[in-house]
């Protein structure tokens, strides 16, 4: 799961549906995208990235965790 992207996401007062909907992405498949089930393609992190204006690394976005 990408806990730091999920976590801007809401700092952003955006559902995951919303923000889904925002970076063009259907929301399902980007919920499959967020637990790890598919992958987010180039034009997906690019968009996410400039949605966020480059102001937080791809590393920080897209680092996978494990939730403890």
């Amino acid at each position: 799961m990408f806990y730091n992207l999920s976590a801007e996401i809401k700092r952003h007062g955006l559902s995951q549906k919303e923000f889904a909907k925002k970076v063009k992405i259907s929301e399902s498949l980007f919920s499959k995208k967020m637990h790890s089930k598919a992958i987010f393609n180039y034009k997906e992190i690019k968009r996410i990235f400039e949605y966020f204006n480059s102001k937080l690394s791809l590393d920080y976005l897209f680092e996978e965790s494990i939730k403890r």
